[in-house]
């Protein structure tokens, strides 16, 4: 059995990348591991970027207002020197001829008109060979048990697919059905995304396919070439969701796992290779003239740093619509689940061949993945056809910045990692383990509250909150270790315990490309990280509601870095 732990990265960091020889060994449930496909045997740049209605499916509703999913396994070649990689796949009805990639799905919403989705589970009852599921991790051991979470969502807790409010999700044979409203005003125009969201095998689910785009729009952000703000649109608007992975010699992808005895989970799962838009290594061929790029870092564990080089960028939004103003950026650093709207232009780069490329992290960034630098190509070509929409605006109509009154609760939510790398390896919130029938905390629907992140790990965290957008309000160096021996128990610390007593300097500011509303936050290690979100609930929706809350490294989700919230009345 191929295994790999967590210290292994951090020993062998890039060249681990590089290599990829793994060990043989032992640990509790025997899974048929295929021999490995080295990065270098596949060629970079040799096929084309898939983008919707070219490659992604754009979905066809089954219904006014309504859209009906099957969840099952199809087979597609991911690069030319691959075989065919078994795909766990939304399919629309259509059989999915048109999908390219193992990201081919996307919905096109609208603010203010609302959908009702059905999402049918047809995969396999077991879980097969190449997705291992560690059963210490969920109460359904090897069965394939799935549930739709509309990431970005403002929706009902019945609706969210989460695993506090539907904590069995859904068999083989069974419907989900969720409601999402699209309320006007308060559901803008983003690149949003759904995606599987079971208890203890998100993980493996999402990284075997089960995830897809939805793409909302409104008055402001229209898609149409007379937007309000003259955005590129059409074939100069490219989203660009970006995964890593692993594959085995016969196609599939590789999920490795550990050397500890009896536990197949792993801290953070890596790839030696990028997919873009469900394609490896793929390139896009462009004009030379301004283009919208819509994305999003959909890796397992994986933070990245974006960087384009000589072409320059301007940030128009993040996960809660459109700022109120351009950001000048020199690069992008996107942690797992977090989104950029950007736009590029490429007029002077004529006739050039361009590779987005993935640096190191900065500190006070940290995440342990080996260096993966190539992620795709784009190809200028000599002459523009269409030079409508090519101007960068100053401001930006229907945009917004996160400004919120000041909270009435403040809340202190610790980040914990307990017993690295032995059998009871955890990752926890507040010092307790996940669980759907209790909650950490109770906001009342309509008041704006404050919580603080305090990391205890030597990891950044993407702290995702469900339902809410939040501000950014900044972050505080502190004592970690001063703090963590004042208060720490056998299951970390506890939360509720405020560590501004332990800063050891001021707050610093949210980055500018944090100015607007958020639903994913990067919790820096050596630091507190502080938002502010308001707990309102969609039109005709009571309280209470029950949501949650999580590290968006999904490994760190599964074991058990999740927390339960409830808004009450």
């Amino acid at each position: 059995m191929t295994q790999i732990t967590r210290r292994s990265f951090l020993k062998a960091g890039a060249g681990l990348a590089g290599a990829l020889a793994f060990p043989v060994g032992t640990s509790g449930r025997a899974y048929a591991q295929p021999a490995m496909m080295r990065r270098g045997r596949l060629r970079p740049y040799v096929q084309a970027l898939p983008v919707p209605g070219d490659g992604i499916v754009v979905a066809t509703q089954s219904a006014p207002g309504a859209y009906t999913f099957t969840q099952r396994e199809i087979a597609r070649q991911l690069h030319p020197d691959l075989p065919s990689t078994p795909i766990w796949a939304y399919d629309d009805g259509s059989g999915l001829s048109g999908q390219a990639g193992s990201f081919g799905m996307a919905i096109a919403a609208v603010s203010g008109t609302p959908l009702t989705v059905h999402y049918t589970h047809a995969l396999p009852d077991d879980y097969p060979d190449w997705l291992p599921v560690d059963t210490r991790l969920t109460p359904f051991g090897t069965k394939v048990r799935l549930m739709t979470h509309l990431h970005g969502g403002f929706v009902a807790g019945d609706s969210d697919g989460n695993p506090a409010a539907t904590p069995s999700g859904y068999g083989r044979g069974q419907t989900q059905t969720a409601f999402y409203p699209n309320q006007a005003g308060e559901q803008p125009a983003t690149l949003s995304w759904f995606h599987d969201h079971s208890v203890g095998t998100t993980r493996l689910n999402v990284f075997a396919g089960l995830a897809a785009a939805y793409v909302i729009r409104d008055e402001y952000d229209t898609g149409t070439p007379d937007n309000a703000n003259a955005f590129p649109t059409g074939r100069y608007e490219i989203p660009l969701v970006i995964q890593d992975r692993m594959f085995g010699e016969d196609g599939t992808f590789f999920y490795p796992t550990s050397d500890i005895a009896g536990v197949p989970w792993i801290g953070e799962y890596f790839g030696d290779v990028m997919l873009v838009n469900g394609k490896v290594w793929p390139y896009v061929d462009v004009e030379p003239r301004l283009y919208r790029l819509r994305i999003l870092n959909g890796c397992n564990s994986r933070i990245v740093t974006l960087d384009l080089g000589g072409p320059p960028i301007w940030q128009l939004g993040a996960e809660g619509g459109l700022f109120d103003a351009v950001v000048p950026m020199r690069q992008l650093v996107l942690a797992p689940a977090e989104r950029a709207d950007v736009l590029v232009d490429f007029s002077r780069f004529a006739n050039a061949r361009i590779p987005l490329h993935n640096h190191r992290l900065q500190r006070p960034m940290s995440n342990p993945a080996p260096m993966l630098e190539t992620v795709m190509q784009f190809r200028v070509g000599a002459r523009v056809t269409d030079a409508s929409n090519g101007i960068v605006p100053t401001t930006i109509a229907g945009g917004r910045r996160a400004e919120l009154p000041s909270p009435v609760v403040r809340r202190f939510i610790t980040l914990n990692e307990v017993e690295p790398e032995e059998p009871a390896w955890v990752l926890n919130m507040n010092a307790r383990a996940f669980d759907a029938t209790s909650t950490s905390e109770m906001p009342r629907v309509g008041t704006v509250e404050e919580w603080t992140y305090v990391n205890l790990t030597a990891d950044t965290h993407p702290m995702h909150t469900h339902l809410v957008t939040f501000q950014v309000v900044g972050r505080t160096p502190f004592d970690v270790e001063r703090y963590a021996d004042s208060y720490e128990t056998d299951s970390g610390v506890p939360g509720g315990i405020d560590p501004t007593p332990f800063a050891t300097g001021p707050m610093e500011p949210p980055a500018p490309e944090e100015r607007g509303f958020k639903d994913t936050v990067k919790a820096n290690p050596g630091y507190f990280t502080t938002i502010r979100a308001r707990f309102d609930l969609p039109a005709g929706v009571s309280a209470p509601q029950k949501y949650v809350h999580h590290c968006h490294i999904v490994e760190h989700e599964d074991n058990d870095m999740m927390q339960a919230f409830v808004v009450t009345p």
